[in-house]
């Protein structure tokens, strides 16, 4: 391939059915910016992460997730599972149902102008985030972060929604686990500034700052400072502290409720339950449904170049 190459991977499932029709905008805005374009559509889960591998071997310059969260997870799985240190750029096209990750790096949300962003050039390396399953002996790779308990729960009850997108498949997520909440995991938790014994109903590995459309959960978070962001809850969640933990997602400013939260960064963590019961996602896509146990979190600093503006890390 040339060094000008693009490569563009598109879900046309996302956005409920609407981003497969945006195929010929994209490769029209390539091509009058000069650019040469190849343009795929996946087939199935985990096609993606297959056709950004593939695309990796096959040198191409620059590979493009145009969809949500989960197409971008995919294309970072493929692009990291290429065993070359030298690779691809990342490009996004946020036209799926959460686009919390291209929020973090600040893509623009309209196809033109985040076009215009990747044949810029502009962007820089950025931290990517593995997680590691024990028992299962798997391995899954995230830009913006992994969660447990609570969080991944209510990001699995979005995805059943057929007809509703965005912030308010998350809305209706909540609204479904809240009236029958998760019961406290009971956990060891081991990073290099603490190992302790915890209770606990949600923990969050975070890079950026934004999950679920809109719940701040790592107000501090910056995506390429070598750390993750990490929060977990201290006490069990009534309802009616549920809903104010809500409120203060969407504000960001839960940890300055210290009676409730614990957060700070470190740059790996170790999740041990005492039983195989921990749900937990990795950019919204499933790592263990209800079943899993021991988890290892790594951070690799500066893994990809990936396009962004500067106004990132708000």
């Amino acid at each position: 391939m040339g060094d000008k190459d693009i490569f563009v991977i598109i879900n046309p499932k996302a956005s409920k059915g609407r981003a497969g029709g945006k195929a010929g905008e994209i490769e029209r805005l390539f091509k009058k910016a000069g650019r040469k374009v190849f343009i795929a559509f996946t087939k199935a889960q985990g096609h993606a992460e297959e056709l950004a591998l593939s695309a990796s071997r096959d040198g191409y310059d620059t590979i493009v997730a145009a969809g949500g969260d989960g197409c971008v997870n995919e294309v970072i799985n493929g692009m990291m599972r290429y065993d070359n240190p030298l690779k691809p750029k990342l490009g996004i096209i946020p036209v799926g149902r959460g686009n919390d990750y291209a929020w973090a790096i600040g893509v623009p949300n309209d196809i033109g102008k985040a076009v215009d962003l990747i044949v810029s050039g502009v962007g820089a390396f950025v931290d990517v985030g593995v997680v590691r399953r024990l028992e299962k002996n798997s391995e899954q790779y995230f830009l913006n972060g992994n969660g447990y308990g609570f969080e991944p729960l209510v990001n699995f009850k979005a995805m059943e929604f057929k007809r509703v997108n965005g912030m308010a498949s998350y809305v209706l997520g909540f609204i479904k686990i809240f009236f029958s909440p998760p019961k406290p995991y009971s956990v060891h938790l081991e990073t290099k500034e603490e190992s302790v014994d915890i209770s606990t109903q949600q923990i969050s590995v975070c890079i950026g700052q934004r999950m679920g459309s809109a719940f701040i959960l790592a107000p501090q978070a910056k995506v390429d400072d070598g750390y993750f962001d990490l929060m977990y809850t201290k006490r069990p969640f009534t309802r009616f502290s549920l809903l104010l933990a809500v409120i203060w997602f969407l504000s960001g400013r839960h940890l300055e409720h210290k009676k409730f939260f614990c957060g700070y960064r470190t740059k790996s963590v170790k999740i041990r339950s005492l039983r195989a019961e921990v749900a937990s996602h990795a950019d919204g896509e499933i790592v263990a449904y209800m079943d899993g146990k021991d988890f290892d979190v790594d951070l690799i600093p500066a893994a990809v170049y990936v396009f962004r503006t500067h106004s990132c890390n708000r």
